[in-house]
């Protein structure tokens, strides 16, 4: 079956936008920036700016902090953008259709990116940001045995290699990863899958930024890959998105399957006719808009 029609025609529109150049990094971040900047930003209780202390120095991070009674269940978000795009400021629409979805509070964390910070830098980044949220989670009005950690695409690769150095970590162990349309295997850049209504995508660019990212680094250790991971036993509950249209949905099912023969809970929310990076388009279209509020749902549930 091809794509819902309104969606589909939302999509075409956009592919037909003209594109970035991207001729430096800077200009991407750039370009990236400006069209995350075109979804609306839907109010939240409170949104607070916070400064998190990493391994390298300060880690910008903003809180959101849907209206609670008492503490807060919280999730540290990673945002996506191939390792090398993206930041706290550009991924604010992102998080807060999150937020406004699950009810919960989300704390999105910035991290040091590739070509100026190669792996492990993100990864350690991120494991620092979850452990500075449990260490200070009473003070900020959220609930310390409550703790999560969530990214998208890239993000949800250093969401669930997150979760895999935190499993026995203590007061630090996530309770929760969320997972949306992550990558999850490494190796190599996973072809197209074909698409049903022959929409031509621009190259993705992927190739470059795993080169950037890794710099030669393991592509087969689960802090590259947690698909490869030998043991997934003692992870925290999943919550896993995928996108139906998507090259790396394949990953996202195969490590939705592990997990449960691992004997982890796993919910899995099925991106029905969607397309990778969908949790920016809710207001653009139904379709997106009831992927979002459906991991909302599995969000609230498994921290509630």
């Amino acid at each position: 079956m091809g794509r819902d029609p309104e969606y589909l025609a939302f999509l075409r529109a956009r592919l037909a936008a003209p594109g970035g150049t991207g001729r430096t990094v800077g200009d991407a971040r750039r370009e990236h920036a400006a069209d995350l900047a075109r979804s609306p930003r839907p109010p939240v209780d409170t949104v607070t700016d916070l400064t998190v202390e990493g391994p390298a120095g300060p880690i910008p991070a903003r809180l959101y902090r849907p209206a609670w009674d008492g503490p807060a269940p919280v999730l540290v978000y990673l945002h996506g953008g191939g390792w090398v795009l993206g930041d706290v400021e550009s991924y604010d629409p992102v998080v807060r259709a999150l937020a406004v979805a699950s009810g919960v509070a989300w704390m999105s964390a910035g991290y040091r990116r590739p070509p100026e910070d190669p792996f492990p830098a993100a990864l350690d980044d991120a494991v620092a940001a979850v452990r500075w949220v449990a260490a200070n989670a009473a003070r900020l009005g959220l609930d310390p045995a409550r703790v999560g950690v969530a990214g998208d695409s890239a993000g949800g690769q250093l969401a669930a290699a997150a979760a895999g150095l935190l499993r026995a970590a203590g007061p630090a162990r996530p309770v929760l990863q969320v997972l949306l349309y992550p990558a999850l295997d490494l190796r190599e850049v996973p072809p197209p899958l074909p698409d049903p209504d022959g929409l031509r995508f621009p190259p993705s660019g992927a190739g470059r930024a795993l080169d950037a990212y890794l710099r030669g680094a393991d592509r087969t250790g689960p802090r590259v890959s947690p698909l490869l991971d030998p043991d997934l036993s003692g992870l925290p509950p999943a919550v896993i998105a995928t996108a139906e249209h998507d090259r790396l949905r394949p990953q996202a099912e195969a490590y939705a399957a592990r997990l449960r023969e691992a004997g982890v809970p796993v919910a899995l929310v099925p991106g029905t006719g969607l397309d990778h990076g969908f949790l920016g388009w809710g207001a653009f279209a139904r379709r997106p808009a009831e992927a979002v509020a459906l991991i909302g749902a599995a969000v609230r549930s498994a921290l509630t």
